[in-house]
């Protein structure tokens, strides 16, 4: 078993990653926190309310409307249909967002993107203070800004803030394998490559957002991977220390 802290961020809907909860759930540690999103219900919520969802550069387009659906599932109904699951597997959790307890600190981001935030850095006090306590935090990623507005914020730019200030171990799963060039999958990837990933555009949509949380982790000391999170396996073989999916690294 991975010694240290464990940061996971999972897919934002039990259901879609039903065996990695339940990994979660009977096999973490007790200081792991989880981070969530929920794209695809934010997407299923504003479609039924008649609001067409966009995105640019991997991150969703949040105007006033989407907004308010954002943190209606984030903060509500995604965030509580994974406590449930994981408090149903035997592991009591609490739901929280970024913008619980001064987790988060979140500024504004490009105006084109609307009601989205980005963030700065993360307070683990809170998260220690319940793991302390024996409960699984897991954290919905709305946050505030210093005006005290409500901001959208990408999941997987949350876990990366919070690992970087907890330290140990990122785990960022994902529908995928891992990193892919050429179609394989890459079993490690250093600084270098991700910006030039990023730079170049061979790391597109969603994969973007998750390879700047990496550095932003790797950069603070931590062992990051990101991994497929749909099976169960390869979270179970990076909690336990083995190799899965693609090891990001700071050099």
């Amino acid at each position: 078993m991975t010694a240290g802290p464990i940061t996971i961020k999972l897919g934002g809907v039990a259901g879609q990653h039903a065996a990695s909860v339940q990994l979660v759930a009977h096999s973490a540690p007790p200081n792991t926190v989880v981070v969530h999103g929920g794209g695809n219900e934010v997407e299923r919520w504003c479609r039924r309310l008649g609001l067409e969802p966009q995105s640019h550069d991997g991150l969703r387009v949040t105007d006033p409307a989407t907004l308010d659906v954002v943190v209606a599932v984030l903060g509500g109904l995604v965030n509580t249909g994974l406590v449930a699951a994981l408090s149903a597997a035997g592991r009591p959790a609490v739901g929280l967002t970024g913008a619980d307890g001064g987790l988060l600190s979140i500024c504004r981001r490009d105006p084109a993107l609307g009601e989205v935030g980005e963030v700065l850095g993360a307070d683990p006090a809170l998260l220690d203070t319940l793991s302390g306590a024996g409960l699984m935090p897991v954290v919905a990623s709305i946050g505030i800004d210093d005006t005290g507005s409500l901001l959208n914020v990408n999941a997987d730019e949350v876990a990366g803030a919070i690992a970087a200030a907890r330290g140990g171990l990122l785990l960022l799963c994902t529908d995928v394998a891992g990193v892919q060039r050429d179609g394989s999958v890459l079993e490690r990837l250093d600084a270098g490559d991700a910006e030039r990933m990023l730079a170049d555009g061979s790391a597109s949509a969603g994969m973007r957002p998750k390879l700047r949380a990496a550095l932003v982790a790797a950069r603070a000391g931590c062992g990051v991977r990101i991994l497929d999170g749909r099976a169960g396996a390869d979270l179970e073989r990076a909690l336990s220390g083995e190799a899965a999916g693609t090891m990001v690294t700071a050099a």
